[in-house]
């Protein structure tokens, strides 16, 4: 069983859908313009545009890029890690539990420092992700970490009927690991939301005053 199960309903825009647990992150986006890192199909931005938000997406998978231009999403094929904005923005998202995407906690500095490059000098990032402690018992498995290894590096995979998708590395860090690193990058958090008992949290984020 899947750790945190996907609203694919959701992300396909079927009716009567379940919304993501950390969809009212978006609250924390009043205005400006915003860069949705890892969109999928493009729903957050839907979301904000109907507030009157405006951006674009950045997403890797062809099939979600295809579904997000097809819903008049703008969106553009490209990896997080090397996408250059033609312009700085106001607000950075990575929802969804995409604080996931940094990999590790050793890549977790330089992924913040990747979003923080696309902002402005005002500008702010949503973040969200599991706390791997939060987690129910069973639900994390696998033990192929080495010894002394950070608890929330791990692997996973999309499961869909009886399809896998291939293993990649994703990053359940706890709000205070966050925070630490937060600190150490020139940033710091703002507010914070907890959702399902604290196992999805999320934090607003800006740079330091001495940043």
């Amino acid at each position: 069983m899947p750790v945190m199960p996907q609203p694919l309903e959701w992300w396909r825009r079927e009716p009567g859908a379940s919304e993501p647990v950390d969809i009212d992150a978006l609250d924390w986006v009043r205005d400006g313009s915003v860069i949705d890192a890892g969109c999928g199909t493009g729903r957050h931005l839907e979301v904000l545009a109907r507030r009157g938000v405006h951006g674009y997406g950045v997403e890797m998978t062809p099939a979600a890029v295809s579904l997000a231009k097809a819903a008049g999403v703008r969106c553009v094929e490209a990896d997080v890690f090397s996408h250059v904005p033609p312009h700085t923005v106001d607000t950075v998202l990575a929802i969804g539990g995409n604080g996931g995407m940094a990999g590790t906690v050793e890549e977790l500095p330089a992924f913040l420092l990747r979003l923080s490059s696309w902002l402005n000098e005002k500008g702010r990032i949503v973040l969200t992700s599991t706390d791997w402690r939060r987690l129910p018992a069973g639900k994390l498995n696998g033990g192929d970490r080495p010894p002394g290894a950070y608890p929330g590096n791990r692997r996973m995979r999309f499961l869909l009927d009886d399809r896998a998708g291939p293993w990649f590395p994703w990053l359940f860090v706890d709000a205070e690991t966050l925070e630490r690193t937060c600190s150490a990058v020139g940033l710091r958090v703002v507010d914070r939301k907890e959702w399902q008992g604290g196992v999805v949290h999320g934090a607003l984020l800006e740079r330091s005053p001495s940043a």
